[in-house]
């Protein structure tokens, strides 16, 4: 587990992931016990109530489930995990306190990051055409 690019690409700021951490953080997925490991940190993430910590961990959780280097074993490892579906799943109707400037926006993007999490784990279509698909 690659536990200093998981923690730069799940900093509390509204700042984007840079887009090569997804690569780097998807390439370090080599075993299953990482990708079990990884998935239990991204969980345990996901308990925070910053709403900008939710969305980059479940866009981690997207896009390495997609991406071709781990070659399906994250997406076996967070279907098989229950708590890390039933986390993703309530991310999906989350409500976090609304923001002075932003109002309900960053929630909203915190819901719509969870659908489409639930979207790319469950797919069965090719995940080269899907992590693609994200990088546009």
């Amino acid at each position: 587990m690659d536990k200093p690019a998981l923690n730069r690409a799940t900093d509390p700021s509204s700042a984007p992931t840079p887009g090569y951490l997804y690569n780097d953080i998807a390439k370090s997925l080599t075993s299953p016990q990482i990708c079990i490991d990884t998935a239990s940190y991204l969980t345990a993430k996901l308990a925070k109530t910053n709403p900008h910590v939710k969305k980059k961990c479940l866009k981690i959780i997207s896009k390495c489930s997609a991406h071709p280097a781990s070659r399906g074993m994250f997406k076996r490892c967070v279907v098989q995990n229950p708590s890390v579906i039933s986390v993703i799943k309530e991310a999906t109707a989350w409500r976090g306190t609304m923001d002075a400037v932003t109002g309900d926006q960053w929630n909203v993007e915190v819901r719509e990051a969870a659908k489409e999490c639930l979207e790319v784990v469950y797919s069965d279509g090719n995940s080269y055409l899907i992590f693609n698909d994200f990088i546009k």
